[in-house]
């Protein structure tokens, strides 16, 4: 209690929070004192100096038995980003895995992902001497401990707590930014949402996120189903900043609408320019928008409908009518569409598109049309009734 007594006198404004953590302890209500402590380390308004790292040594490691250990491995968490040295981290996070027994499965799957993370951001700059092999190697030495780590965060399961698998995909997130490829971080970021809500990462984080997904989405190879992140609320943390027009491209390019896209163009050219994730596959993220105006003309068409002629693609698409064929023949290869091209009648007979997630007006029209189905049904078993003769008296 000397600790707490001594900070009381040293952060009088803080005086309040820190008598609150003394008399949790002082009456052993350890459940009350883990979330106690969780929310003042997890506020950076109470940080002073070294004021979290000299709390947990000389105050939570007297208790740190007590308490539910995945809960204080998140205390850690906030505590070890205080460290100015990653190898002063590096050595915090490792005394506590020596306890791995009492620790237990959750609590040091946490901490081994922490320490991950530590490594990560004390990857070597491009810049330094033999900079890039010593990054090339840290970065495949954490590819490789991703890997096998997932194994264990995978056979995680009924847990209600979703710590773990936050912090894991978070720093997958983290690794493909730096390592790439675009789609692998959209896929990674895309699982982060999955577990951890929005209040949680805060408003920068969360516009960073927004941002980051929205060019992995639009650059990435093979991502062609942007309904998966605009059925998030993360895109709406763009509202109201200078990248707000991410947000539109990514509604415009699930719509496949071209003519918004020329617009969007030239009112934000400097702005698609000055992102080298865009202005470095401007080419093929203008083929990507072409291919998914094709997608959505077929997703549109009703089904027995849906022997489509070129001039119709080429108009939709605004492509001349002989690069219609390359067109299909690339969606076809990129598993957006199944069919066949008819050369002689200038056709194509579409079978099968690829499942997508809808927004509302994509939903609204699929709707509408599952309605006049369910007419020509009606319709069509009135008119069987009618023509069928009367059997018996």
């Amino acid at each position: 209690m000397d600790h707490i007594e001594k900070s009381v006198l040293a952060y009088p404004e803080l005086a309040e929070r820190y008598s609150k953590l003394g008399e949790l302890y002082d009456k052993k209500l350890w459940h009350q004192l883990t979330e106690a402590l969780i929310e003042f380390v997890g506020d950076q308004g109470n940080r002073r100096g070294d004021n979290f790292i000299e709390l947990y040594e000389q105050f939570v490691s007297k208790c740190e038995g007590k308490l539910n250990q995945l809960e204080l491995a998140k205390i850690v968490g906030s505590v070890v980003r205080c460290f100015a040295v990653s190898e002063a981290a590096l050595k915090f996070v490792d005394g506590m895995l020596e306890k791995k027994a009492r620790l237990g499965v959750e609590a040091t799957l946490f901490l081994d992902i922490l320490r991950l993370s530590i490594q990560l951001q004390a990857r070597p700059p491009p810049d330094a001497m033999d900079g890039a092999e010593a990054r090339a190697a840290a970065l495949a030495s954490i590819k490789a401990a991703l890997a096998e780590k997932k194994t264990d965060v995978d056979s995680l399961s009924g847990l209600m707590d979703t710590c773990v698998h936050s912090a894991y995909y978070e720093l997958t997130t983290e690794y493909y930014k730096e390592a790439g490829p675009p789609e692998a971080y959209y896929k990674s970021a895309l699982m982060l949402l999955a577990y951890t809500p929005m209040e949680q990462m805060g408003k920068e984080k969360a516009t960073a996120l927004a941002t980051d997904m929205s060019l992995a989405a639009l650059s990435g190879d093979g991502v062609y189903n942007f309904g998966e992140v605009l059925a998030t609320p993360i895109v709406g943390a763009l509202e109201g900043t200078p990248n707000a027009w991410l947000g539109e491209m990514l509604r415009i390019f699930n719509r496949g609408d071209i003519e918004a896209f020329s617009l969007l163009f030239s009112q934000h050219q400097a702005d698609i320019e000055a992102q080298k994730a865009l202005a470095y596959r401007l080419d093929f993220v203008r083929e990507k928008l072409t291919l998914l105006a094709l997608v959505n003309l077929v997703f549109d068409t009703p089904s027995q409908e849906r022997t489509i002629p070129f001039s119709t693609i080429a108009a939709h698409v605004r492509l001349p009518v002989d690069q219609v064929e390359w067109l299909a023949m690339r969606a076809m290869s990129l598993g957006l569409i199944k069919g066949s091209m008819d050369e002689l009648d200038q056709t194509l007979q579409v079978d099968w598109v690829q499942p997508r997630v809808l927004d509302k007006d994509q939903l609204g029209a699929l709707a509408a049309r599952l309605g006049e189905w369910a007419v020509k049904v009606d319709e069509t078993g009135k008119y069987i009734e009618d023509q069928t003769l009367e059997l018996g008296i």
